[in-house]
């Protein structure tokens, strides 16, 4: 498939596993130079940025700076165009809703939210210049559920029957079993 990304300077956040990191291989099978930014590179984005059409940023997308530093990493190698916001994570919490801090609130929505928010808005002053740019945002079936999750939402067999049918209608069966 030639998607026209020759040339292109991609950014993707969450890069280093998962859907992340088969986002980078693919937008450098299509000719794209991506700045994959995540915690700690693991080993198969090394393996990526050995083939040179990938340069691995550690930086912690959950402060304020480090959108913007990857970001700036990434203009360093030519104009922007193309940013998918994928990093994510929920962190289970099993000893119940009560026991979830206002400080673990912020970690998730600085992660999760504010992120991505952080990445667009050091991504569109360069994309705005260049006349061009794709942001791509992605999302999971968590988006959906209780965050933090709990002990009374964390796992579905912990549910009433009841609950239990209404996520498989909702939700199916591939997420609840």
């Amino acid at each position: 498939m030639d998607l026209a990304l020759s040339g292109t300077v991609a950014v993707v956040t969450g890069a280093s596993k998962g859907i992340g990191l088969a986002i980078t291989r693919a937008l450098a099978a299509e000719g794209a130079f991506v700045v994959a930014g995540a915690r700690s590179p693991g080993p198969e984005l090394e393996e990526l940025v050995r083939g040179g059409s990938v340069e691995a940023v550690s930086v912690d997308l959950s402060t304020p700076a480090g959108p913007a530093e990857l970001v700036a990493a990434a203009t360093a190698r030519g104009s922007l165009g193309v940013v998918v916001n994928n990093v994510g994570a929920a962190h289970p919490r099993l000893t119940g809703f009560l026991d979830v801090t206002d400080a673990d609130w912020i970690t998730t929505m600085n992660l999760n939210l504010m992120s991505a928010v952080r990445t667009i808005r050091a991504a569109l002053p360069p994309m705005i210049a260049a006349g061009r740019g794709s942001i791509v945002t992605t999302s999971s079936v968590n988006s959906f559920l209780p965050d933090p999750p709990s002990s009374t939402t964390a796992h579905p067999r912990r549910r009433s029957p009841t609950s239990r049918r209404r996520c498989r209608k909702r939700w199916g069966r591939w997420v609840f079993g």
